[in-house]
Parts: structure tokens; sequence; C-alpha cells
């Protein structure tokens, strides 16, 4: 028998604070941005120009990531977030891991 749904909801209560409540909507939406653009940097190409602009994907996709980094930015600072250096370091460490791993075919 299946738990009963009341057994599974606890309370919480959304965000309040506008100036938060704004910079993690902006944070969602930039990011959502940046995706977009990289998806559409897979499906056309990077050295591609987006048809309906004209723009250079290449161009759009850098445009988004600084977006993205000055958002983020403003979240650490406004949202007193205690980001990990370390953590940085070691998942940079780990992309360019897994880059050779995918250049020499290792894992296949």
């Amino acid at each position: 028998m299946s738990e009963p749904i009341n057994a599974t909801i606890s309370p919480w209560m959304p965000e309040q604070d506008r100036i938060r409540l704004a910079v993690l909507g902006k944070l969602a939406e930039e990011c959502n941005e940046l995706g977009a653009r990289a998806a559409r940097c897979i499906i056309q190409g990077i050295d591609e120009a987006d048809p309906a602009s004209n723009r250079s994907n290449r161009a759009e996709l850098a445009r988004e990531i600084a977006d993205v980094i000055a958002c983020t930015e403003v979240a650490i600072e406004v949202l007193t977030l205690d980001v990990s250096d370390r953590r940085i370091q070691d998942k940079m460490r780990g992309f360019y891991r897994w880059h050779t791993m995918i250049e020499t075919g290792e894992g296949r």
C-alpha cells in the first residue's frame, strides 16, 4: 500500500524577500538563456549564424556566458553565498580530464 500524500508533504514558505526573488529569478532566466544558446550551438554548429538574427552562434554563446557570469557574481554577493574555490578548481580539473578521455577514446 502506498504512503498517504499528507505524510510526505512538509510545510515551507516561498522566498519572500523581493531582492532575493529578483536575484534568483534573473539567475534562473540567464542560466536558461545560456542553456538555450548552447543547444542552438549543438543543433546548428557553433561556427554558424542564427538564421533568425544572422548573429554568430559563437558570439551569442560568449554573450550569454558573460551574462551568466555577471548574474552569478551578483547572486554570490547579494545572497552572501560561500562558493568554494576548491570546488571550482576540482570541477575544472575534472572537465579537462574528461576532455582528454574523449580525445583519447579512454573508457570505451
